[in-house]
């Protein structure tokens, strides 16, 4: 295939309590994921219940559509479980039964000391022209079959055992059959600029018609995507970040691409921590242990959460009764005396009403100390996840001004 030209992927879920929301699909964005990553074009998601005929009749409907399929479920020992038999339907091939596949079923059975129901010989039949994919965390073995055009990658429902597949067989598969180049994404990682002010900033920036711009927008970040063509060298590339980032300005904390990788904004702060060989000690109020659960425990050297801030008054010497930045300073400099990390925070918070607080923070280190606030409005939950960005931004910049 010329690697000019990127092939088509469609991520394919069936089973009926997949599309009743019985449970979520977490399976189709991970394999969405790493079609992007490897340069597959994702053109469609289709989500089928489990009726063979429709099954049969959507399978035929992707070998016209795409390059590749990624299949998830069916695959089970019971009477709803019609993958296998589907396949073997819409592209007129017998099933054959695997004397290894049922070998190894018989293995993991006896490795969880559980008796392999008869049923279960059932997931040992595939399609007489597909490959088996082994399936050494569960029972059902998964299977490459090839219709006229696509290829169908099918694998269990189970995320776990999907998962394992795709690092094991499948990613490797789909290198092999289609040599492409995949374009390039980077990721700008926003705090504290809602997804319609960063459009507005942006649509002052011409950018070229060929580069994909997309959003993800959620709490407490946002992300704003770009997606760069394969023709793109690395200085064009760095031209065009360089042109968005300089209009965007302070909101973003990180750009995740270009050779770094940043998760989200715990992720940039730890990477910056071990960067600076720094240690923390920590206290927190309204992010009531957010942070804490978020930091490697290689530099958090010590947490303390209080979720009531009159507790604040009561465990301090301090001559102060109001809930400021001055007693988080004076707060943070009493902690920093009393720990060997190398910089102590200090979030504090103060409830004007049920919809609105205010939060204090506070860094006690060297060579200086620093302290702000901000108003955060909205229920508990997106107080507790504003507070903990806020937090967690406060020593990102901190850090960089090291």
């Amino acid at each position: 295939m010329d690697k000019s030209i990127r092939p088509k992927a469609v991520i394919f879920s069936q089973g009926d309590e997949v599309i009743t929301g019985s449970i979520v699909d977490t399976n189709a964005a991970v394999l969405a994921d790493h079609c992007r990553t490897l340069g597959f074009d994702v053109v469609r998601h289709i989500t089928v219940a489990d009726e063979l005929d429709e099954l049969v009749t959507v399978l035929q409907e992707i070998d016209a559509l795409a390059d590749i399929c990624l299949c998830t479920g069916g695959l089970g020992p019971t009477q709803d479980d019609l993958t296998v038999e589907a396949f073997a339907k819409a592209f007129s091939q017998d099933l054959v039964f695997d004397d290894e596949a049922l070998r190894m079923m018989t293995e993991y059975f006896a490795k969880m000391n559980a008796e392999m129901a008869a049923v279960n010989r059932k997931q040992a039949f595939l399609p007489e022209n597909a490959s088996r994919i082994d399936n050494h965390w569960g029972t059902a073995p998964g299977f490459i079959g090839q219709g006229k055009v696509c290829r169908f990658y099918c694998m269990p429902g189970v995320p776990y055992e999907m998962n394992q597949m795709m690092q094991a067989t499948v990613l490797a598969d789909m290198q092999s059959h289609f040599e492409i180049d995949a374009p390039t994404l980077v990721t700008f990682r926003i705090l504290g600029m809602g997804e319609s002010s960063i459009q507005q900033v942006i649509d002052g920036v011409d950018i070229a018609d060929d580069i994909r711009v997309s959003f993800r927008a959620g709490l407490p970040e946002i992300e704003l995507k770009l997606l760069f063509p394969i023709s793109y060298d690395g200085a064009l590339i760095r031209h065009w970040v360089d042109e968005i980032d300089a209009v965007l300005g302070h909101c973003v904390f990180a750009i995740d691409g270009l050779g770094r990788s940043v998760k989200n904004i715990a992720d940039c702060v730890d990477q910056l921590m071990a960067e600076k060989q720094m240690s923390l000690n920590l206290l927190e109020t309204l992010s009531k242990g957010d942070i804490s659960r978020q930091c490697n425990a290689d530099w958090l050297i010590r947490s303390i959460i209080y979720p009531y801030p009159d507790d604040i008054l009561l465990q301090y010497k301090t001559q102060q009764k109001t809930l400021n930045e001055s007693l988080a300073i004076e707060i943070a400099q009493q902690e920093h005396t009393n720990t060997d990390a190398a910089i102590s925070l200090v979030q504090l918070f103060d409830r004007t009403d049920d919809n609105k607080v205010t939060i204090y923070l506070a860094i006690a280190g060297e060579p200086y100390q620093r302290s702000m606030s901000q108003v955060i409005k909205g229920r508990g939950q997106r107080q507790q996840l504003i507070a903990s960005a806020t937090t967690f931004n406060f020593l990102r910049k901190y850090l960089l001004d090291l």
